[in-house]
């Protein structure tokens, strides 16, 4: 974790993307930013390691670091939705592991606010599959 001082405040910023870091394995083969309205909540990491994809949704800004819901789901192309995800009151991400080998995949990431709203809904690609595996 880094620990960034501007104009007296304290900025506590996600550390950089490792499989290990969210319980993944392989490398790291895409990333995107969850943002709405110019805000980014949440990045999202894909790993793969030759049989499984792991999905890593790594809280940012202001959420990082503080409990709030945050959910991260996926699907096949084989299978549809792929069961179960993890949806859960995390401090930092939500991250899990599903068979991907001979198959494309499709991701979602929520984020909720603190009262309890889901302020983003990012489903990724927007529609069909992509990293065929």
């Amino acid at each position: 974790m880094m620990l960034s001082a501007i104009a007296g405040y304290s900025l506590v910023t996600a550390p950089a993307a490792s499989a290990a870091t969210y319980g993944c394995n392989g490398s790291q083969i895409d990333s995107w930013n969850n943002t709405y309205n110019g805000t980014t909540y949440a990045k999202t990491y894909l790993f793969w390691d030759g049989t499984y994809n792991c999905v890593a949704a790594v809280k940012q800004g202001s959420y990082y670091g503080v409990r709030s819901r945050i959910a991260v789901d996926a699907w096949t192309d084989k299978d549809g939705y792929v069961s179960p995800g993890d949806d859960g009151q995390y401090l930092y991400y939500a991250s899990f592991k599903f068979y991907g080998k001979g198959r494309c995949i499709a991701v979602e990431t929520d984020v909720w606010s603190l009262s309890g709203s889901n302020i983003i809904q990012d489903h990724v690609p927007n529609s069909g599959y992509f990293h065929c595996g």
